[in-house]
């Protein structure tokens, strides 16, 4: 269903950080203004994989990074070692940087709490439960569950460490940057400020070997952060 909706050329396309940022959000609107749509783009299925878990994030970054310039352009890349290329035309001559992108997640529970989503059209916060799997049945509870403010900003912290060390050891090409896109959401804003998370940062992660010229924190929300790592490379 997923290819009907987006297509591989569009979804590649070099555009502009504003071009990028409009096109993704009246694309989302295309693709969820019916109902199989919808489902397609909560389960991630097809190309809406890297559409949400890629080009989303890169236009969010793109729009906080560049702003408004028409001299930066940026491209999604598939089956690639990275994720999207960065064409400078600011430089003379015109420079090419390239972008990997991961995001914090729960891992498996990810997916089951948007499967959930896409059959209930809610989602609380808890426990998840899995029984079975896809081919015997697989059947998916929540346990709803109140979390202190403290308790959802640490479990965040967490899952960004965890996303820099799925990138450790990895080699990329000269001049490739890392963005970590998390959910900065405002009960993690309100425990998190800027100054608390550069110090995180600094004790947990800029001390891995990560094999890239910048790291990027990008929150889902607001937050932005960005890390020289020109000593890794």
């Amino acid at each position: 269903m997923s290819n009907e909706v987006i297509s591989r050329e569009e979804l590649t396309k070099k555009r502009t950080p504003s071009e990028l940022l409009s096109w993704v959000n009246w694309k989302r609107q295309q693709i969820t203004s019916t109902e199989e749509g919808e489902r397609a783009q909560i389960l991630h299925e097809g190309l809406l994989k890297q559409f949400e878990e890629e080009v989303d994030p890169l236009a969010i970054f793109g729009q906080r990074k560049f702003g408004n310039t028409d001299q930066i352009l940026l491209q999604p890349a598939i089956g690639k070692r990275y994720d999207a290329i960065v064409t400078d035309l600011r430089s003379n001559p015109v420079s090419q940087s390239y972008i990997e992108i991961t995001q914090s997640h729960e891992g498996e529970n990810d997916y089951l709490r948007r499967l959930v989503l896409s059959q209930q059209g809610f989602v609380v916060s808890g426990p998840v439960n899995k029984k079975g799997t896809k081919k015997t049945g697989l059947h998916v509870s929540i346990s709803p569950k109140a979390f202190e403010l403290g308790e959802i900003a640490e479990g965040e912290l967490k899952r960004i460490v965890d996303a820099a060390r799925r990138k450790e050891a990895k080699d990329y090409p000269i001049n490739t940057s890392l963005i970590i896109f998390f959910k900065d959401d405002l009960s993690f804003r309100q425990v998190v400020d800027y100054t608390q998370l550069d110090t995180f940062v600094k004790k947990n992660i800029l001390n891995l070997d990560l094999r890239f010229s910048t790291l990027y924190l990008v929150g889902q929300h607001k937050m932005f952060r960005e890390f020289s790592l020109s000593k890794k490379t």
